[in-house]
């Protein structure tokens, strides 16, 4: 484990593309959308023609054009007109329409009828994911009997088939040939909290403790005697994308969804609190011992 509704509708909630720095609910585009969408910006920009410009050049509404430079993805027909305004050469043409059609292509999270944008092909596109969880055993490291367990005592009713399965699926990406970097720090609370069935609690355990004997997973307990602290506000992801250009993703679950803020200020204030939490979480080590010790306790 390496270290550290009513009378009226209610208004529809504004949603702004990324880096404005303004509460979403949700995300516009996928990682790879954005990031082609710059690509296409920084060739307008290496043939010195502004956004007005090649708005009257290739006949697209400006507005649309600066969605496309967002992560919009355009039509092969509007791709093909901007490649050729902006001078690249018929021949380089290639690379970019066959990132056009893989950046069209459903990922597997689709396939079992999410949105393009769900949280899963986020954190799939993701090279780093910090999590503090405060309530509950953190998604990437639980078991499918406990999975079962949570959703068995929810006020939605028997277990959802479809979240398991996504949820399983999502894991994968911690175990597969190039596994992502992962890092829980997880309340006490979440580890103590009785199941009906005792050994599904100390199976549980006992995987989180396979999963962090991995060099690029890394768990730590915050135990009750750290005393207050912000965590107490909430659990929260910190993504880090593979793109310099994008700022760490910070997600925000809660009753009615999930929120998600990208702005450098914000983003840069989550990571600092979760250095925090993170001296005064117990080490990787003592908190394996401390995990190992509530298992045999238990």
């Amino acid at each position: 484990m390496a270290p550290p509704g009513g009378p009226a509708a209610a208004p529809r909630a504004r949603r702004t593309h990324l880096m404005t720095g303004e509460p979403r609910t949700k995300l516009e585009h996928t990682y790879q959308q954005r990031q082609f969408g710059r690509s296409l910006r920084n060739l307008r920009e290496q043939a010195r023609i502004d956004t007005t410009e090649a708005a009257v050049r290739t006949k697209i509404d400006v507005d649309k054009l600066n969605r496309i430079e967002r992560g919009q993805p355009p039509t092969h027909h509007e791709l093909t007109t901007l490649l050729d305004v902006y001078g690249l050469l018929y021949d380089d043409w290639q690379p970019y329409i066959r990132q056009l059609d893989h950046n069209r292509q459903r990922g597997w999270w689709r396939t079992y009828g999410l949105p393009r944008t769900h949280f899963a092909g986020i954190e799939h596109d993701a090279i780093l994911v910090r999590e503090y969880q405060l309530g509950l055993i953190p998604e990437p490291l639980q078991t499918e009997p406990y999975m079962r367990a949570l959703r068995a005592n929810s006020h939605r009713g028997q277990p959802d088939d479809r979240t398991i399965a996504v949820r399983l699926h999502r894991q994968r990406r911690l175990t597969d040939s190039n596994p992502r970097g992962y890092h829980a720090i997880i309340d006490e609370a979440a580890l103590t909290i009785p199941l009906s069935d005792n050994t599904v609690l100390r199976a549980q355990l006992r995987h989180i403790l396979d999963l962090a004997a991995r060099p690029h997973i890394t768990v730590q307990v915050l135990p009750r005697a750290a005393g207050p602290h912000d965590g107490r506000k909430g659990s929260f992801h910190l993504l880090a994308l593979p793109e310099p250009e994008d700022h760490a993703l910070l997600r925000i679950p809660h009753l009615a969804g999930e929120t998600y803020l990208d702005d450098a200020d914000r983003t840069a204030s989550a990571c600092r609190l979760f250095r925090h939490l993170a001296t005064l979480a117990l080490s990787p080590e003592d908190s394996t011992r401390w995990i190992q010790r509530l298992i045999d306790e238990s």
